[in-house]
C-alpha cells in the first residue's frame, strides 16, 4: 500500500535528484573549460548533449516533483519575468553560432558567443534569486 508519507518522500527525492541533474549538466562544462585553457579545441557538440540532458531533465524532474508535493508556483512579478527573459535571450545567443557553424559552414569560435550566453543565463538566475528573496521577505 502506498502511503502519503512514502509519496512525499519519493517526490522529495525526485526534487533533489532534479537539482543534482541540473548541477551535473552545468558542471559538464568544467572539462571543456579546462581543455580550452590548456590550448585544446574540444568539440562543443561532444559536451552539449550532456549539458542539455542534465539541465533540461533536471528542471523537468524538479517541476514534476514540485507539482507532486503540492508546492505552488512562485508568484509572478517583474523580477521573475526579467529573469526568465534574460535566460531565454542567453539561450538564443547560440542561434547565430549554430547558423554560422552548421548552415553557412563558416569557421567560428565558441568563445565569441559564450560570454553573451553566460551573461544572459547568469544574469537571469540573479533576477530569479532576487525575486525569490523579495517574495520570501513579503511572507
Amino acid at each position: 500500500m502506498v502511503t502519503k508519507v512514502g509519496t512525499i518522500n519519493s517526490a522529495l527525492i525526485r526534487y533533489r535528484l532534479g537539482s543534482a541533474l541540473i548541477w551535473l549538466g552545468v558542471l559538464t562544462w568544467a572539462p571543456f573549460i579546462v581543455l580550452r585553457i590548456a590550448g585544446e579545441k574540444p568539440s562543443l557538440l561532444l559536451f552539449l548533449p550532456f549539458h542539455l540532458m542534465g539541465v533540461l531533465g533536471g528542471s523537468r524532474t524538479r517541476s514534476l516533483a514540485r507539482r507532486e508535493l503540492g508546492i505552488a508556483a512562485p508568484n509572478k512579478n517583474v523580477l521573475r519575468t526579467a529573469g526568465h527573459s534574460r535566460i531565454f535571450i542567453g539561450i538564443l545567443m547560440w542561434l547565430p553560432y549554430f547558423y554560422l557553424k552548421l548552415i553557412a559552414q563558416q569557421p567560428v569560435d565558441v568563445m565569441d558567443f559564450l560570454p553573451f550566453h553566460l551573461t544572459g543565463v547568469l544574469g537571469g538566475i540573479g533576477f530569479l534569486v532576487l525575486s525569490y528573496l523579495v517574495n520570501r521577505r513579503e511572507k
